[in-house]
C-alpha cells in the first residue's frame, strides 16, 4: 500500500512545482536608454538632406548661362565678359536650390525694354538704399518707396553705362538650370571687385559674434565696393548691401523655407546664436 502511494505523492510534488513556475513573470529585460546626442557648434550643425544637392551640381558653363539669361531676358541684356569672374553659383536665398549670379550690361538699343513699367524681373539698388541719408530715411518711417512696391512697377530708370548683377533663383534640383526658374532680381551698382560666394556654412564661422549684424539665409556674394569689404544677401524678399560702416539694422521676417529660420527654429543644444545675427 505505501508502494503505490509514493509515485502519486512525486507526481503532485512534480505538478505543484510546474504550476508555481507557470504563475512567476519572467525577468524583465535590460533597458537601453538613448543618450541624448553631444552639443554642437554651429560650424557643424547638420542641415536638411537637400542641401547637399547643391553642392553635387556641375560648375556651370558659359553656354549654359547664356541660354539661361536669353530665356529671362531675351535680348535685353548681355553678359558682361570683362568681369572675371562673370557668374557665380550658389544658394543665395536659402531655400536648397541652387542660384546664379550674373554680371550683365545692357544691350544697344534695348534701353527701352529693360526700363519697361510691369518687368518679369525685380529691380533694386541695394548700395543706394543703404547709403540713404538718415535723416531722409527718419522723415517717413515704415513706408516703403515706390522701388520697394512691386506694384508700383519698376521706377528704376537704367541707363546705357550700367553694370547691372542679376540673380535667378533656383527651382528644385536642378536649380536655375530648370527651365521653369524665371524668378529673378537685378540689381546696380553692386558689382564691386574679388565679387565671390561665401558659402552660409563659412558665412556663419566667419561673421560669429559680429553686431550689428543682418539675418542671414543663404549664400552670401561677398565683395569689395566703395571701399568696404561686405556682401549681398538676401533680406527674405529682396537682396541687400551689408559693410559693417554703413549697415543699419531693420526689423525683417525670415522666410519659412531659409535654413537660418530652421536652425533658430530647432536650434541644437548649446549652440549659439548662429552668425551672431540679433533677434
Amino acid at each position: 500500500m505505501t508502494v503505490r502511494r509514493i509515485p502519486a505523492l512525486w507526481l503532485a510534488v512534480v505538478m505543484g512545482s510546474a504550476a508555481f513556475c507557470g504563475c512567476a513573470k519572467p525577468p524583465a529585460p535590460p533597458i537601453n536608454i538613448e543618450q541624448p546626442p553631444a552639443p554642437q557648434a554651429i560650424a557643424s550643425v547638420d542641415l536638411p538632406p537637400q542641401s547637399s544637392e547643391t553642392s553635387k551640381l556641375p560648375p556651370p558653363k558659359l553656354e549654359e548661362v547664356q541660354e539661361t539669361v536669353k530665356r529671362i531676358f531675351k535680348d535685353v541684356v548681355v553678359i558682361d565678359a570683362s568681369r572675371n569672374p562673370s557668374y557665380l553659383p550658389g544658394d543665395f536665398n536659402g531655400d536648397l536650390s541652387q542660384d546664379l549670379a550674373v554680371v550683365l550690361r545692357p544691350a544697344e538699343g534695348k534701353l527701352s525694354e529693360l526700363n519697361q513699367e510691369f518687368p518679369s524681373w525685380i529691380a533694386r539698388e541695394p548700395l543706394k538704399e543703404v547709403l540713404l541719408p538718415k535723416s531722409k530715411a527718419m522723415a517717413q518711417p515704415g513706408a516703403a518707396s515706390p522701388s520697394q512696391n512691386p506694384a508700383a512697377g519698376q521706377t528704376i530708370r537704367f541707363e546705357q553705362r550700367d553694370v547691372l548683377l542679376a540673380i535667378i533663383h533656383g527651382i528644385g534640383q536642378k536649380g536655375w538650370r530648370d527651365h521653369e526658374a524665371t524668378q529673378t532680381h537685378i540689381l546696380r551698382d553692386v558689382v564691386g571687385a574679388e565679387m565671390r560666394t561665401l558659402a552660409f556654412k563659412r558665412a556663419a564661422q566667419v561673421y560669429r559674434g559680429v553686431k550689428p549684424f543682418p539675418f542671414i539665409y543663404g549664400d552670401l556674394i561677398q565683395e569689395t565696393l566703395i571701399g568696404q569689404s561686405g556682401f549681398l544677401h538676401f533680406t527674405g524678399g529682396v537682396y541687400g548691401w551689408y559693410d559693417p560702416k554703413n549697415y543699419r539694422p531693420t526689423t525683417t521676417t525670415m522666410p519659412r523655407h531659409s535654413r537660418m529660420s530652421a536652425m533658430i527654429a530647432n536650434p541644437k543644444p548649446g549652440s549659439p546664436d548662429p552668425a551672431g545675427t540679433h533677434r
